[in-house]
């Protein structure tokens, strides 16, 4: 049993809070700009910026995330990992909604790297999910591995 799921949970649900918060507001304002007659670049840059900042702030919450549930991999059970797994599905869909808004703003091509972090985030988080159902679900259910597991512990007692 892992001591530490509250604070994995909670990591869970600030990734979530962020992802939505980041989402809605970086949208907005940006939409004013594009929208203008009289275009000013300053404020394009200014926009770039300020969703630039707030999604290496989202990107630095997942990776937050993504580390403490790797730095308490091995105490995590199987309960716990089917708990986390519930929870990871609909963060998994915010997160794709969100890049893909990213990949279809006008100001993607000024964010580009911003946005190739968080995929990187992204990818790491689906990597994270993919062991936590291999190693902590899938094989803690095989008989065989089971049966191999008590083999090496009767060893080490002997």
């Amino acid at each position: 049993m892992c001591t530490c799921i509250a604070e994995i949970k909670a990591t869970y649900t600030e990734v979530g809070r962020e992802t939505s918060r980041v989402a809605r507001k970086s949208f907005s304002k940006p939409v004013e700009l594009i929208g203008k007659e009289n275009f000013n670049i300053d404020e394009f840059l200014d926009a770039i910026n300020l969703i630039t900042k707030d999604l290496n702030s989202v990107t630095q919450t997942t990776n937050n995330l993504i580390e403490v549930v790797r730095n308490n991999f091995c105490d995590i059970s199987t309960p716990e990992a089917e708990e986390l797994l519930k929870l990871s599905h609909p963060l998994c869909e915010k997160m794709q909604q969100f890049y893909n808004k990213l990949i279809a703003s006008p100001f993607y091509r000024g964010m580009r790297t911003a946005v190739e972090l968080y995929s990187d985030a992204m990818s790491d988080f689906d990597e994270l999910c993919h062991d936590l159902k291999a190693f902590r679900i899938d094989l803690e259910q095989n008989e065989e591995f089971q049966d191999v597991s008590r083999e090496l512990s009767d060893m080490l007692k002997q």
